[in-house]
């Protein structure tokens, strides 16, 4: 809910990933670091690095992701709120695919 309070000025957009590398690895997990290109809410076209946040997955380079972008344009976080890369959604949407998938195979 605080994720949502605290950017709830900001406007949602779409970007493109062009480059991702790890940010930091702390306990085994690593945290990646992606260059994203969009469209600012001024109509500029902006480069900014986002981090990965442990409630996103499926961002990968050359992918387009759902972003919040600040009101200046000067930040941007996933918008981990779209079902596209929500851990949990793409996790239930992996899911389901593998089970499909099993009981094809078992000509069910």
């Amino acid at each position: 809910m605080f994720f949502r309070f605290s950017h709830r000025n900001w406007v949602k957009t779409t970007g493109k990933v062009l480059d991702s590398r790890v940010h930091s690895v702390r306990n085994s997990n690593v945290r990646w670091a992606y260059i994203v290109q969009f469209t600012g809410p001024n109509g500029q076209h902006t480069k900014l690095e986002v981090l990965e946040d442990s409630r996103t997955l499926g961002v990968a380079v050359s992918a387009t992701v759902p972003l919040l972008v600040s009101p200046d344009g000067r930040k941007a976080v996933f918008d981990r709120s779209d079902p596209q890369i929500n851990a949990m959604e793409v996790v239930k949407r992996h899911e389901k695919a593998d089970e499909e998938r099993f009981r094809r195979q078992l000509g069910d």
